[in-house]
């Protein structure tokens, strides 16, 4: 009972910290409004030509773009430079609305999370079968539709096994989902893996399979979410030197690469299953 209690404040806790920051960056009068920033804009371009890989995941903050373009579709210039200068992009695109609806169309079904990836959902070449963890593409790329995403075999483990980077452009914290990658193999005592049935419905047909879900236990958990702990992460990654923070005209970015991020994550849940949500 005790270890419940001092679990639940710590999750409380975790959660109003990340709340009230969400809280400030969404009110119109405290959010920061970026602006072009001829200066930043320079030094994002040579952040992106300093990449030690022509092939990508990225995690971006669109509206932070602006400060590196005056023109004033954030998402084409970024699409532009990042299609220019790697041969392959590559994108989350995950629905959790899925778990309810049970259907998913690779074709249709938007991406949930960032207007980055809302917009690159038009322009991706690629897109798994993995109904509520799908990743999309563009560019030369070797996945297979029916791979999973979080398998051992998976997109993610490709991307890490193929020394992918990772781009945090505009984000307060590092953040891969790799990381979900991790969790899965380790069978992290805060998540429930389970298998479900999914409709996967492409060009007018339906095919019924079978998909590894997973889902957040209540006792770690508060309004059905897990809140990993990103500042210590952060902290980790940089005093091993896999994660160096660039700053350009007050946008952080991050390019590390995703096989030390992943043998880093994994050594560390290896040795404390709770490392990831610990406080």
């Amino acid at each position: 009972m005790v270890q419940y209690l001092i679990r639940k404040i710590s999750v409380y806790s975790t959660v109003g910290y990340f709340y009230l920051r969400r809280m400030i960056k969404q009110h119109p009068a405290l959010r920061k409004k970026w602006t072009y920033d001829k200066e930043a804009g320079i030094a994002f371009e040579r952040f992106i030509k300093d990449v030690p890989s022509d092939k990508v995941f990225v995690h971006v903050s669109l509206s932070a773009v602006r400060s590196f373009t005056p023109d004033p579709d954030a998402y084409n210039y970024l699409r532009n430079l990042l299609q220019d200068r790697f041969s392959l992009v590559v994108s989350q695109a995950f629905t959790p609305k899925v778990r309810n609806t049970k259907v998913f169309n690779p074709e249709r079904e938007i991406p949930a999370y960032g207007a980055f990836a809302r917009q690159f959902f038009r322009d991706s070449q690629f897109r798994n079968h993995d109904p509520c963890y799908s990743v999309m593409a563009r560019g030369a790329c070797n996945f297979q539709k029916g791979d999973l995403s979080f398998s051992p075999e998976g997109i993610f483990r490709q991307m890490a096994d193929q020394n992918f980077y990772c781009l945090n452009i505009g984000l307060d914290f590092v953040t891969c989902s790799l990381i979900h990658l991790v969790e899965y193999e380790q069978q992290v005592p805060y998540l429930g893996f389970y298998d479900d049935e999914y409709i996967i419905r492409e060009k007018g047909r339906d095919i019924l399979l079978s998909y590894p879900i997973h889902a957040n236990r209540p006792a770690y958990s508060v309004k059905g979410f897990v809140w990993w702990n990103r500042i210590r992460l952060k902290r980790d990654l940089a005093k091993t030197g896999i994660v160096r923070t660039h700053n350009a005209g007050g946008v952080l970015l991050y390019a590390f690469s995703m096989r030390e991020l992943y043998h880093f994550v994994k050594e560390k849940v290896k040795a404390d299953p709770y490392y990831l949500i610990k406080w």
